[in-house]
């Protein structure tokens, strides 16, 4: 086997075995745990592929709050003051 077709073979491999396990995961998922499992795996690939920062992803799915809670200005009443903290914990 030549390195070239060597490369083929494993991301062939790769992306049949990354197929059937969300397909096995999928079938044993309950309907409103599907998205969730499949935005964790595309978060998943897309990390493994240089696509997205790992400190971004956690940041957005660990969903940080900030522990003191400044004054939100007049100009950003339109974000519910339940969101305000997390919205600071991710600055």
């Amino acid at each position: 086997m030549t390195p070239k077709t060597l490369e083929k073979r494993v991301a062939d491999l790769i992306e049949s075995i990354t197929y059937q396990s969300f397909n096995y995961t999928r079938r044993g998922t309950f309907e409103t745990h599907k998205l969730i499992v499949s935005t964790m795996l595309t978060f998943r690939i897309m990390i493994r592929k240089g696509l997205l920062d790992p400190e971004e992803v956690n940041s957005l799915v660990k969903k940080e709050v900030a522990s003191e809670i400044p004054h939100q200005p007049e100009s950003l009443k339109f974000i519910p003051e339940t969101a305000w903290a997390a919205v600071k914990g991710l600055e």
